[in-house]
């Protein structure tokens, strides 16, 4: 099913994948395993280090809190629900790369307020699926030029 198959447009978060969790997605059921079977806390801190962040920066834009972050040894995982949320922002960071064409550029948006969500930061925001969805789609309407 061509569908399941990873996109043309997230070939970004596919060079995340590899570089962090040394995987190459094949498709989208890959990503339901991936946070079925746990992401590791060695590659969540894999992943702080690639966006630069802190520890407690980074568990802002989780749903857990960063004390419960620093009681998993490295090769612990996550539960399916905090993993699948890691992936997430995975997916986000790497359509931010794409659509501002670099990291730097997308984190100085990412940590900045946007008018068109509603004057909040998006790093604010994306602790929750809903405000990762919205993120998600202001990236969509900054890619196409739409701006609310």
């Amino acid at each position: 099913m061509e569908t399941l198959l990873i996109k043309e447009r997230d070939k970004q978060a596919d060079e995340i994948f590899k570089k962090v969790f040394h995987k190459q997605l094949k498709s989208y059921t890959d990503v339901i395993e991936m946070s079925k079977e746990g992401i590791t806390k060695a590659s969540l801190m894999d992943f702080v280090r690639f966006l630069n962040f802190s520890p407690d920066q980074f568990a802002r834009l989780l749903p857990i809190t960063l004390r419960t972050i620093q009681r998993y040894s490295g090769k612990q995982r996550f539960s399916p629900t905090v993993s699948e949320h890691i992936i997430q922002l995975v997916f986000l960071v790497g359509k931010g790369i794409e659509v501002f064409g670099s990291l730097e550029k997308f984190m100085s948006w990412f940590n900045a307020p946007s008018q068109a969500l509603g004057g909040n930061v998006p790093s604010d925001l994306v602790s929750l699926k809903t405000g990762t969805q919205m993120v998600m789609d202001e990236l969509g309407r900054i890619e196409h030029g739409v701006y609310a």
